[in-house]
This record gives structure tokens, sequence and C-alpha cells, in this order.
């Protein structure tokens, strides 16, 4: 497959792929990752200049059974849009027993392919991004109901990742009006 993709969307593909897997036969297990968790990790990936074009803004999500606003990027959704028409990410749309609608994700057989061949560059990137600060092992992300979290199974360390805490940026504005707004 002679694919072109940005390195950030190279890179969400192989994040994607460290924690989802396609069946390879009727007795393997499918593994997906949910849209939440995905996001967090983008949004660290964001903040450690993992992701170089993306950026993080608040926007409004559903957590833990509550709307709440969640530091997204847009272009990290967007990139997942275009990896699933190329056919290397499928969604799965599921709902909650409140009926709340919730996105998974899994990297299938051609992404699979196609990540093994990626830059080992960007493999390090995203292996810097998923390793435990105190001893070098792989995380993962735990939903708790005030923030996700990564967590080190092998020695017990969880890092919140403040999904949910909005900074405030500060800014400046001033008013454009049209020239045929103005007195005369």
């Amino acid at each position: 497959m002679t694919t072109s993709m940005t390195p950030d969307q190279l890179r969400n593909l192989i994040l994607i792929s460290r924690f989802s897997s396609p069946a390879e036969s009727a007795e393997d297990e499918e593994r997906w990752i949910k849209k939440i968790p995905l996001m967090a990790l983008i949004g660290r990936g964001v903040k450690t200049n993992v992701f170089t074009e993306y950026d993080i803004a608040p926007s409004l999500i559903e957590y833990h059974g509550d709307t709440q606003f969640a530091n997204m990027s847009k272009e990290g959704e967007d990139d997942i849009k275009d990896l699933r028409t190329l056919g290397l990410v499928e969604r799965l749309k599921l709902a909650t027993k409140h009926h709340y609608y919730v996105s998974a994700y899994r990297v299938t057989k051609a992404g699979t392919d196609f990540v093994k061949d990626a830059d080992p560059a960007h493999h390090r990137a995203i292996d810097d991004l998923l390793r435990c600060a105190k001893c070098g092992d792989q995380v993962e992300v735990i939903i708790k109901s005030n923030n996700p979290y990564l967590r080190c199974r092998k020695c017990d360390m969880e890092e919140e990742l403040h999904f949910l805490d909005i900074e405030e940026v500060p800014y400046v504005t001033s008013p454009v009006f049209p020239e045929i707004w103005l007195p005369k």
C-alpha cells in the first residue's frame, strides 16, 4: 500500500495499534481502545511534542454520564477519520447502560502491516509517550471519575492526565467594524 501520511497521522496510527488488534482467527480476542482514553493520550502527546501539528482546546464530551469540557485535539480526531477512510483503522459504536454512545477504535490488518514498516523514530516517540517514568514499562489508561490516569502495572505508578482540567489561555481581542458601520 502506497499511502502518504503526515508524521502525526502515522504516530496516531501507531498509538492506536499499541492498544488494539484485530483477531487473527475465530479463537483470538480483538482489542479496541475507547475514544476517551485515546484522546487523553493524544492530549498528552500534544503537551510532550509527540504530535507536532496538533493542538488541544476545550470541547464538550460525555464523561461518566455527565457532560463536561475536556482538552481535545480536533486535528487528532480528524486524522483518525482519515485513517478510517484509508482502511487502517475501524470504529465501533457502543451504547452504555445509560444509553450514551461511545466510540472505540481498532487498527485493521492493513494498519498493522503499515505500522510494521514505519520509521523506528515514530515507534520510539510513541514508546516514550507510553513509558512509565519510574520503571520504563508500558503504561495503560484507566478512567476514574475525576480524570483519566496512566497506570503502570509493574510498579503500581499512577499519573493523572489532566484531560478534564481546562487551562485558561489569556488572549486579547478588539472589535473590527467594517467601514459601513462607522459614523459619517
